[in-house]
């Protein structure tokens, strides 16, 4: 493989497990939010197959632990590509999806505060410092 090959392969498993992460994190909290809404609904009673809040519960819930778990395997290939010192800091961009995804989506409707705001920003400039550091790949 090329070098330009290899450092593509390694930005997008990079991207990918970030990108998956988020994904999974937000998938998991709104199968929560539909189990929440099943309990207040009194629906536990009814079998899994004829309640819709149920069923809707345990599919973003699986949809989220399977994202988590691909954002996993992205992240094995990430660790063969770069050193940890690196990397790792970057998964912290999977928190500012995080946020911007739970504050846009309806269904999450989490609010965006000043300080949540500032703090986020906060770690795009930390992650952009350990991006300039240069020292991407193992050697």
């Amino acid at each position: 493989m090329t070098i330009r090959g290899a450092r593509w392969l390694g930005a997008a498993a990079l991207s990918a497990s970030i990108v998956l992460s988020a994904l999974g994190q937000l998938g998991m909290k709104a199968g929560m939010q539909h189990l929440k809404l099943a309990r207040a609904d009194g629906e536990l009673a009814w079998s899994l197959a004829f309640s819709p809040p149920l069923r809707g519960a345990l599919l973003w819930t699986l949809a989220g632990l399977g994202a988590y778990a691909l954002s996993l395997l992205a992240w094995l290939a990430v660790l063969v590509r770069y050193r940890l010192s690196y990397a790792y800091p970057l998964l912290a961009l999977s928190y500012v999806l995080v946020y911007v995804g739970a504050t846009s989506w309806p269904e999450l409707a989490e609010p965006a505060t000043p300080q949540r705001t500032l703090g986020t920003l906060l770690i795009l400039a930390g992650v952009a410092l350990v991006s300039l550091t240069g020292e991407r790949a193992d050697r």
